[in-house]
């Protein structure tokens, strides 16, 4: 049995490998080979999740006890981190192909390299006034899209450092820089992996858990396939939150303001823990966040950085649709009942609904213990996204990984369900199939309330079995 898996870890791993490699070669139109090659890496996934939880379980060790030695650690934990950077090599050559945020991102640092102010100027604007400073400029203009172009750039100032950093490094070379920025993506998750191993030991949960998220076809497609920095932004937040449970004010606080920092969306860890600690340690914490969170701001900060950056958020949340679940419905209902959409008053009020459920965790929940602390935030980023009205697959980031420390596994079936949304683009004017949608929601939905009520399909028991 144990040869069995030795043998098996490693033909997984060379499937997984030509998996990635010919995924890479579709386009997002090839919607159905892509899905199909999808499932696939998910089923090779699921069964190198299975060996490893098996081998622990058995404390086999399934791999030469020399890595081990060289590296000065585990042999399994050395073997799952090289896989993990393996398999994401793949990509590391690729243009994304199944997002093109990327050249905003480029077009970004190129404004910072070259002292501008990247949240003051529209692509759109620059490009009929000049913008031969900018590699490139005219390719990048037209790939990234008329919505990207037409509105203000919404990513935080530490996320524009790394488009900056990338920009330098790769220089007027475009793979250049997408080499580079997938290098910061993919240390991102090494950071993460070893981080989430130290959490899931002080929680006394196994190893081999992190690998549902460090192993996961969406992380490696999503974070560094398609260059999204949700990676980024859930690594910081991670550490934040590690040493948050560590009782280290000072530390947490600055990784959870880096998080803001990359993308707005770990603000809402701050509510829920206003009463997990006494009331001095948590002013403290939430201090250093604030002057870490103001000086990430402060060199870039003008009173019409404020009026357009607060305008380019609010497009989310007022005008934007895609993939949403509870929103869809209250907008098939406000059809019927007025005749249009009612995207403009129903978007104000799904987000203090949201608002309100995080308020009812903090208090209602006693997040002053690790494990009630990351379910808290496990459901307050699932609330947010069920009535969100935008649900990109890369929004799962947070919420996956954070799933890996509760015994909730239904953001790993979301996960692979979440591929579908790209049916959308398979149609030629991008409409979105609600088959589909209906699909994933449902599936997630149910699964979610059975865990809730007590159920599991997926065992996750705190046990010291690799230690």
């Amino acid at each position: 049995m144990k040869a069995r898996l030795q043998n098996g870890f490693g033909i997984l791993l060379i499937l997984s490998f030509l998996g990635y490699s010919f995924l890479s070669t579709l386009s997002r139109k090839q919607y159905y080979p892509s899905l199909l090659t999808y499932i696939g890496l998910f089923a090779l996934f699921l069964a190198l999740c299975w060996m490893a939880k098996t081998a622990t379980e058995k404390r086999w060790e399934l791999f030469s006890a020399w890595l081990g030695n060289f590296f000065k650690a585990k042999s399994s934990f050395v073997a799952w981190l090289l896989a993990g950077v393996v398999l994401r090599l793949v990509l590391l050559w690729v243009t994304p192909w199944l997002s093109q945020d990327f050249f905003r991102f480029i077009w970004d640092g190129h404004l910072s390299l070259n002292g501008f102010n990247p949240y003051l100027y529209l692509p759109d604007d620059l490009i009929v006034s000049g913008a031969d400073f900018i590699p490139n400029a005219e390719f990048l203009h037209a790939s990234m899209g008329s919505l990207s172009s037409g509105h203000f750039t919404n990513y935080p100032p530490l996320n524009q450092f790394f488009f900056a950093a990338a920009a330098y490094l790769g220089g007027d070379s475009l793979l250049h820089t997408v080499i580079w920025m997938r290098v910061f993506i993919i240390l991102a998750d090494v950071v993460t992996f070893i981080y989430g191993i130290k959490l899931l030991r002080l929680l006394g949960k196994p190893d081999w858990l992190i690998l549902l998220y460090y192993l996961n076809p969406f992380v490696i497609v999503e974070l560094t396939g398609n260059l999204h920095w949700e990676g980024v932004m859930a690594c910081f937040m991670l550490i934040g939150v590690y040493h948050f449970i560590c009782y280290d004010k000072w530390r947490s606080g600055l990784f959870l303001g880096f998080g803001v920092l990359v993308k707005l969306l770990p603000v809402l860890v701050f509510p829920l823990v206003v009463r997990a600690r006494k009331f001095k340690w948590i002013v403290l914490f939430y201090i250093t966040a604030a002057v870490t969170i103001i000086a990430g701001f402060a060199p870039l900060v003008s009173g019409e950085l404020i009026e357009k950056y607060a305008a380019s958020i609010g497009l989310w949340f007022g005008t934007f649709e895609f993939n949403a679940s509870i929103y869809y419905v209250i907008r098939a209902i406000g059809y019927e009942v007025t005749g249009y959409n009612i995207i403009g008053t129903v978007g104000k009020i799904l987000p203090l609904i949201t608002i309100a459920v995080i308020i009812l965790l903090s208090l209602l929940r006693q997040n002053k213990y690790p494990e009630v602390l990351l379910t808290s935030i496990l459901l307050a980023f699932t609330t947010y996204l069920l009535l969100s009205t935008t649900v990109h697959p890369w929004y799962l980031t947070i919420p996956l990984l954070f799933s890996l420390f509760t015994r909730y596994r239904f953001m790993v079936v979301w996960s692979c369900l979440v591929f579908v949304s790209y049916s959308a683009y398979a149609n030629a004017d991008y409409s979105e199939n609600f088959w589909w949608i209906g699909l994933e929601y449902g599936v997630v939905l149910f699964i979610c309330i059975l865990e809730l009520t007590g159920k599991s399909i997926f065992s996750a028991r705190t046990n010291q079995l690799n230690r």
